[in-house]
C-alpha cells in the first residue's frame, strides 16, 4: 500500500538536498572560492594555510629586496658622481703642475678643487629615506664633518645588512671611511685641502703627492662600486627566484581554495533543476487524495 506521506517526506528531503547543493554552488560562484570554511575540506584548508604562510614570507622578502635595491641604486648613482668628481680633481691638479701655470690659472684650479671638495662631501653625506648611506651602522650620524679644520668620520666600519632571500644577505649601507681614506694617512677631503694649498703655492711636489692620494681614492671608490654592483645583481637574482616561487605557491593555493567556475556553474544548474523537479513532484503528490492511491 502506498502512503502519501512517504512521497511527501522523500520529496521534501530531495528539495532540501537540492537546495543545499544549489546554495553551496551559488556560494562558490559568487565568491570564487571552493572553501569558505574548514569544514568544507579540512585537508585542503590546512594545506592552504601553509601556502598562505609561504606567500607571506615571500612577500616580506620581496619588500625587503625592493627596498634594498632602491637604496643600492641610490648609492650606485652617488658613487658614479663621486668617481667623476675625483677624476675632475685629478685633472685639475695635474693641469696646475709645472712652470707654465700662471697665478690666475693656479687660483682657478684651486677654486675648482675646493668646489669639487664640497660636492664630494655632499655625496659622502647622502641620505636615503632619512638615513645616511655611507656611515656604516651609524646611519643616523653625518658621515664626514669638519671640526676646527679637521675632517672627522662619524660613522663606523660595519654595515647594515638585510636578508633579501633565505640565507642571502646584502649590505644596504657602506663604510664611507673605507672609500674616503682606506689605509691612507689622510682622508680624501684632507688631501683636497692639501691639493688646493699646493696649487696656490705652485708646489709641484705637493701637487704630485695630493694627486697620487686622489688616484688611490679613485681606486677605492671603483672597488666599492664593483662590490655594490655584485650585491645589486644578487638582489636581481633573488627577486627573480622569489617571483617564480610566488607564482608556484599561488598556483597551489588557487588549486586548493579557488572554485572551478565552469564546474560550479554546472553544479548550480544541476542542483536548480533537481530542486525544481523535487518541488514539482511534491506539489503533484499533495494534490492527490488518499482515494487516488487506493484505486
Amino acid at each position: 500500500m502506498r502512503v502519501t506521506f512517504d512521497v511527501i517526506r522523500d520529496g521534501l528531503s530531495a528539495i532540501s538536498a537540492a537546495a543545499d547543493q544549489m546554495a553551496a554552488a551559488q556560494q562558490q560562484v559568487s565568491t570564487g572560492r571552493r572553501i569558505s570554511g574548514v569544514g568544507d575540506d579540512p585537508l585542503a584548508a590546512q594545506q592552504a594555510v601553509g601556502e598562505h604562510g609561504t606567500l607571506g614570507a615571500i612577500d616580506a622578502y620581496t619588500r625587503t629586496a625592493n627596498s634594498a635595491s632602491a637604496r643600492l641604486a641610490s648609492a650606485d648613482t652617488v658613487l658614479d658622481g663621486f668617481i667623476d668628481k675625483l677624476s675632475a680633481a685629478v685633472v685639475a691638479g695635474t693641469g696646475a703642475r709645472g712652470s707654465t701655470a700662471d697665478p690666475a690659472a693656479r687660483a682657478a684650479a684651486a677654486a675648482e678643487v675646493r668646489s669639487l671638495q664640497q660636492s664630494l662631501l655632499g655625496d659622502i653625506n647622502t641620505t636615503f629615506n632619512g638615513r645616511y648611506l655611507f656611515a656604516g651602522t651609524q646611519a643616523n650620524s653625518v658621515p664626514y664633518v669638519n671640526s676646527g679644520g679637521v675632517w672627522t668620520y662619524q660613522g663606523d666600519a660595519n654595515t647594515v645588512q638585510v636578508e633579501v632571500d633565505r640565507n642571502r644577505l646584502v649590505a644596504v649601507t657602506l663604510d664611507g671611511q673605507s672609500i674616503a681614506q682606506g689605509s691612507d694617512p689622510a682622508d680624501v677631503f684632507t688631501v683636497l685641502d692639501q691639493l688646493a694649498t699646493a696649487i696656490n703655492l705652485g708646489d709641484n711636489d705637493g701637487i704630485g703627492t695630493a694627486v697620487a692620494g686622489l688616484e688611490r681614492a679613485l681606486g677605492r671608490a671603483n672597488l666599492a662600486q664593483s662590490r655594490l654592483g655584485a650585491d645589486e645583481r644578487g638582489i636581481d637574482d633573488a627577486s627573480a627566484r622569489l617571483l617564480a616561487m610566488r607564482g608556484a605557491s599561488e598556483a597551489r593555493r588557487s588549486s586548493l581554495e579557488d572554485a572551478n567556475m565552469p564546474e560550479a556553474i554546472t553544479r548550480m544548474t544541476t542542483a536548480d533543476n533537481a530542486y525544481r523537479a523535487a518541488l514539482g513532484a511534491v506539489s503533484s503528490a499533495e494534490r492527490q487524495s488518499l482515494l487516488d492511491y487506493l484505486r
